[in-house]
C-alpha cells in the first residue's frame, strides 16, 4: 500500500512574489497620493499668505483713505516668516472702470505672482 501524499502547507515562491507586486503597487499609490496632498497643502498655505499681504494693502489704503497710486508702487512685507514683495496700482479695465490692483510675488519667484487681486471701487460700476 503506498502512503498518503502529505498536503503542502505555506505559499509558493510565485504566490510570494505576486503578492510582493501587489504591496508594493498599493504602497507606490499611496506614497504618491500623501505627496501630492503636502504640495497642494503648502501651495494653499502660501496663496493664503499672499492674499492676507494683498488685503493689508487695501485696507491700509482704506484706513489712510488715500488712492491707488497711477503709477505701479513696489514694497515688501513679512508674513508667516516669510518675505512677500507687492506691487499695487490704480489700472482701467476693460469696461473703463477703474480697479485697485494688487499683485504679491513670492521672495524668491518674480516671474510670476502668487496671487493678483483687482477690486473694482464701489461708485466706479455702473
Amino acid at each position: 500500500m503506498s502512503k498518503p501524499v502529505a498536503q503542502q502547507r505555506g505559499m509558493t515562491l510565485l504566490e510570494v512574489m505576486v503578492a510582493l507586486v501587489i504591496f508594493s503597487t498599493a504602497a507606490l499609490a499611496l506614497m504618491n497620493s500623501v505627496s501630492l496632498n503636502v504640495r497642494f497643502t503648502h501651495g494653499l498655505a502660501e496663496t493664503l499668505q499672499a492674499s492676507w499681504v494683498a488685503e493689508n494693502q487695501l485696507a491700509e489704503a482704506r484706513l489712510m483713505k488715500s488712492a491707488f497710486p497711477d503709477v505701479e508702487q513696489e514694497g515688501s512685507e513679512t508674513m508667516g516668516g516669510q518675505t512677500w514683495r507687492w506691487r499695487k496700482q490704480r489700472v482701467k479695465t476693460a469696461e473703463n472702470q477703474f480697479a485697485d490692483r494688487v499683485a504679491v510675488y513670492a521672495e524668491s519667484d518674480d516671474s510670476q505672482p502668487v496671487l493678483s487681486l483687482q477690486i473694482i471701487e464701489p461708485g466706479d460700476h455702473p
